[in-house]
Order: C-alpha cells, then structure tokens, then sequence
C-alpha cells in the first residue's frame, strides 16, 4: 500500500510532514506557471514505496497546491482515465517556503500513517485527489511520466488546470531526445506531449540506462547545478548528461543546494549632490543577486523607474543620471537586488541638483571715455565658496572696478565646480563735455562792462 508523506529539504534543514489521503483543493496559494518547479528525482522500483522529489524555482505561500497525476496525454481534451494505477496526488505546503527548497514525495506504512500527537509540526500534506487507488500515485517500473498540475480541483482533466512541469521516464528503442519521449501513448505508461508544456523547457526525458534499459530510478546528481539564477537550474536539471539512471532503488533526493538564500544589500546607493544639468551615478552591491530595479521617490512614494530620459541602466546595479534638472533636486533613489529566492531593498539615497542663482548693480562710467565703471555678482544657492572671472575685463572678484563702457560677463563657479554667468553693460555719457562762447570785451578802458557767454554741448 502506498501512503504519501513530503519531506521539505531546503538548504541544510530537513523536516518530515505527514498527511492523511483526504479530498479538499481550496487553500489559499501561490499561482506557479509552466517551469516553476523542475523534478529532481523518482523511483519506481518499490511495490510500496514510488517516491519523486522537485525543486520550487519561485517562492510560494502556506497553503499552495501542487497536484501530481501519472495519467498519460493522448491529444485533445483526452486523458487516460483515472483508476486503480491512473491517479493524482496533491501536496499542499505547511508554510511559505523559498525558492530553491527541495520537496520529496514518498509512501508511510499504514502504522505510521496518522502521526501521533509527539510529531514534532507538520509542514504540509499529501491527499489522494484523482483516481480509485488506495496506494496513491503508481509509478510503473516498465516507464511512466510524472506531470504537475495546478487547478482542476486535484484533477489533470478537471476545470482551469495549468500543467507547470512534467518528467518522462518511458523506454522506447532508439528513443534518444531529451525533451519527450512521446511513442507508443496507446500505452498506458505514456504520454504526449501535456498541454501548455515545453519540451526541455520545463518538461523533458530522462533517457535510458546504458541507451538499452528503462531507468526505473533517476537522481539529478548535481553536476553544473548554478546557485544563482532559476533558468540556470532548469537548464542543468534538465540535461539528461547530468542525471544518474539506474535499474534499481534511488536515492530519496537530489540533496543539491539549487538557490542561495535572498539577496544581501552588501553596500547602498550613497547621496550624490551635482550640478543642474549634470550627469551622475547610483550604484548599489548585493550578494546573490541576479536583477535589479531603481525606484524613484519624488514625494509620493517610490515606483520604478524605465530606461527613459534622464534614466539608465535601471536594471542594473548602476542607474546613471543624464541631464538631472533643478527639478529633481531632493528625489531618492533605492534598488531591489533579486535572485530567485526573493529579495533585499537597499537604503534610500538622495540626489542634490544645485543650481546658482545671482543678482548684481552697476555704476556707469561717469565720464565718456573714462574708465571708473563698477559691476558687482552677488550668487545665491550652489555651494559656496564661489569663485569669479570677469570678462574681457574685471579681474576675478566679485566686485570689477575700473571698467570702461562695454559688455562683461562674470563667470560665477561653486565649490561643486557648477557655473552661471551673468552679464553688465557699463555706459558712458554719449559724448565728452564741449562748448562755444561768445567773448564782448569792455567798451573803455578800465570799464567793466565785458562778459563772456559760454553755451556747454556733451556730457550728461
């Protein structure tokens, strides 16, 4: 008799879980699609004691379900039809578990099969939700195929099924892919390819022991297994090259490690202050880690960044600022490191756009000609000390005495090295001061009746 149990294996820790055969498929949960779990093992060598073993390549809640049917696919809406060895398991996990957390699948014997009340915690369950058998899920020793499943209601041909994974283990002579060995599906120990499945994608074939023999075991054995990115995982797991094929009994598990645990923020985006218009740079470094996003924070909380300008690199661990403007000053910037585990945000950093403004007086040249013109800058916001250059004249204070008539510009420079300028026209009098005058002498000698009149032209 085959009694199912689950042990979760995720990193170092094994826990055992136990669970009666009991009907039920409504639990909140986490909704996988097609390649979200990868199978990593099985055994049809026992009459009591067919086990298969996945790995979860996403992060799911307490409370998901994954069903499990040997029922082969032949076509169409059309299914083998569930009995006494065609049938469906569905696990139903105990708590939210991370991605990269090995489940293993096997039987109990019936006097251990409701635990007593000294079992340590359950951390999921296993029921009977398709077919007549009491023994659960049957593997045949002469080939079958695993195929998991959401929806149905623990059927394969129930409503809003979403088949996520599949494993083919079927012999045929000279069959040598390793994406689906689909011959003989008159068979009941074989399949098409199922529904919404891809071959070497997310569903694939074990092969055959020395090109001659059904494996009737398998073991993912480790070789090329990533620690870092999920479609890595698929692709090592999935290569039949990389897998240990037997006549007989198997290991329970792979027992690989497949994902780090999350992320690890290792060094946050620190605050950049620029210059209006200027270019600048965020960068964030994180263990484990294989994407990124940038959020911005304008004042109404972050969202996430698009590669548009004045942005960069937003999925990287670098967003570059191209042309940051006045407006942006006092933004923040965090990133989210992800791998398939989960994630880490760092800290938020903060951008300062300075931007000098500046006001000035002059006094015009009092005298056309002269050369006693006075400019003065006075610069307000950047960041102060400032420094000055007049041009063409004026020298390199905020104040340019001795200026002749004339245009000059005044450079303005920050501590930061940002600039402004600002121009004075000097004026002068439209022309120097110039006369005529009329001179009447005295009629007699010793009189004083002479007199000159002088009428002034120019000047101001």
């Amino acid at each position: 008799m085959k009694n199912f149990y689950s042990t979760i294996k995720t990193l170092a820790k094994t826990v055992v879980t136990t669970g009666a055969l009991l009907l039920g498929y409504a639990q909140a949960q986490t909704t996988l699609s097609p390649g979200g779990i990868v199978f990593t093992s099985y055994d049809s060598t026992s009459t009591s004691v067919d086990v298969f073993s996945f790995v979860l390549l996403a992060p799911i809640s307490s409370g998901t379900q994954i069903s499990f049917t040997d029922r082969g696919y032949q076509g169409g809406s059309s299914w083998q039809a569930a009995g006494s060895t065609e049938s469906a398991v569905t696990w139903t996990s105990g708590t939210a578990l991370p991605a990269g957390t090995e489940v293993y699948i096997s039987a109990l014997s019936a006097s251990v099969y409701n635990p007593s009340t000294g079992t340590s915690f359950s951390n999921g369950t296993v029921a009977l939700t398709d077919g007549t058998s009491s023994n659960g899920l049957v593997l045949s020793s002469v080939g079958d195929q695993i195929i998991a499943f959401q929806g149905g209601n623990g059927s394969v041909t129930g409503a809003n099924v979403t088949c996520i994974a599949g494993i083919n283990y079927f012999y045929t002579a000279g069959s040598t892919t390793a994406a689906w060995n689909s011959d003989a599906v008159g068979s009941p120990n074989a399949s098409l390819m199922p529904p919404g499945l891809t071959g070497g994608t997310n569903a694939f074939y074990t092969g055959p022991v020395s090109g001659v023999t059904v494996a009737r075991s398998g073991k993912f054995n480790c070789t090329g297994v990533p620690t870092s990115t999920v479609a890595n995982i698929r692709t090592a797991v999935m290569n039949n090259a990389n897998w240990t094929l037997s006549t007989a009994a198997g290991s329970q598990y792979s027992g690989c490690t497949f994902l780090a645990s999350n992320p690890v923020i290792t060094a946050n985006p620190a605050n950049r202050t620029i210059c209006a218009g200027g270019t600048t740079t965020f960068t964030v470094s994180a263990s484990g880690a294989t994407s990124y996003q940038w959020y911005q924070n304008s004042g109404s909380g972050f969202i996430a960044l698009t590669n548009t300008a004045p942005y960069s690199g937003v999925t990287t661990n670098t967003l570059t600022i191209t042309g940051a403007t006045s407006a942006m000053n006092g933004y923040q910037y965090r990133a989210v490191a992800s791998n398939g585990a989960g994630s880490a945000t760092s800290t938020a950093a903060s951008l300062t756009v300075a931007s000098i403004s500046t006001t000035g007086s002059k006094t015009d040249v009092s005298c056309n000609g002269g050369s006693n013109g006075v400019a003065t800058v006075v610069p307000s916001g950047g960041v102060a000390p400032y420094t000055y250059s007049w041009a063409p004249a004026g020298g390199t204070a905020a104040t340019a005495t001795g200026l002749a008539a004339g245009t000059y510009t005044v450079t303005v420079t920050d501590n930061l090295g940002c600039q402004t300028t600002r121009t004075f026209t000097i004026n002068q009098p439209a022309s120097a001061v110039s006369g005529t005058t009329v001179v009447t002498n005295v009629a007699c000698n010793g009189a004083s009746n002479g007199a000159i009149n002088l009428t002034p032209a120019g000047g101001t």
